[in-house]
């Protein structure tokens, strides 16, 4: 049987910052949320299946408004009951947690958004990244 291949280009229009934090995902959040005013909420994990078999599992929490959603995304993906690790972007396997910004309309200022996160309590550092020089960005196509 002839296999078809679909080919599409994605739009990466969205911003991304790298944290790093020794808490834990309800914290990182809930910090978030105090610094910025929002309501991050956990949402069911995101599955990805692997070639050879297996599932992997993304925790991520999510807020929405009429201009922008953050979606924060544990770099850790775990599986089944071996709870076997691996990194959702192996590229920036130091970053804990990856917080991803997505604007609706052009009214937001990120930098007033990251000095507000730049004064959160459990992030430890934080860094701005360049989606496009990102190897694995097809990774958070979701």
């Amino acid at each position: 049987m002839k296999k078809l291949k679909l080919r599409t280009d994605y739009r990466f229009d969205f911003h991304l910052i790298g944290i790093m934090s020794k808490s834990k995902e309800y914290t990182v959040s809930w910090a978030i949320n105090q610094a910025l005013g929002t309501v991050l909420k956990k949402e069911k994990d995101l599955e990805i299946e692997m070639k050879k078999g297996g599932v992997f599992r993304v925790s991520n929490y999510q807020f929405e408004n009429d201009l922008l959603r953050y979606t924060l995304l544990s770099n850790t993906l775990i599986s089944g009951p071996t709870k076997t690790q691996k990194l959702l972007v192996p590229s920036l396997g130091h970053f804990d947690y990856l917080l991803k910004i997505e604007e609706f309309e052009e009214n937001s200022d990120l930098r007033e958004i990251y000095g507000q996160l730049r004064n959160a309590a459990k992030i430890e550092t934080m860094v701005k990244l360049d989606v496009n020089k990102i190897k694995e960005k097809e990774s958070f196509i979701f």
